[in-house]
């Protein structure tokens, strides 16, 4: 079975929401954008990765919480110093982003799961 194209997007910031489904669209993959981690929450259990940006996980303890499980596979927008988390489904850029950071980190996510 192939992995899933899906990508949810979490963060409070609708600009970085349309930057991140605009440039992964362009490389062929679908993405659901959300304002929170209750609304994003079923969509994120079945997509490749989420994208959720730091600012979520401070406000959510479900967010913060949902990044200690190891089956979940994060991508964590993080803008400053963020506690080293103990497993590899985790990654974490840190702002400001490069155009191809996002990306990278999302192929990598899309190769494991080959």
């Amino acid at each position: 079975m192939l992995p899933s194209q899906t990508i949810v997007a979490i963060a409070s910031d609708p600009a970085l929401l349309r930057s991140l489904a605009f440039a992964l669209g362009v490389e062929g993959f679908d993405v659901e954008t959300y304002d929170s981690w209750q609304a994003a929450q079923l969509s994120a259990s079945r997509a490749l990765c989420t994208i959720i940006d730091a600012e979520i996980c401070r406000r959510d303890p479900r967010a913060r919480q949902s990044l200690l499980d190891p089956a979940n596979k994060f991508v964590l927008l993080a803008d400053g110093m963020w506690p080293c988390l103990d497993h590899a489904n985790i990654h974490v850029l840190t702002k400001p982003l490069r155009g191809t950071d996002v990306l990278e980190t999302v192929n990598a996510f899309r190769n494991a799961a080959r």
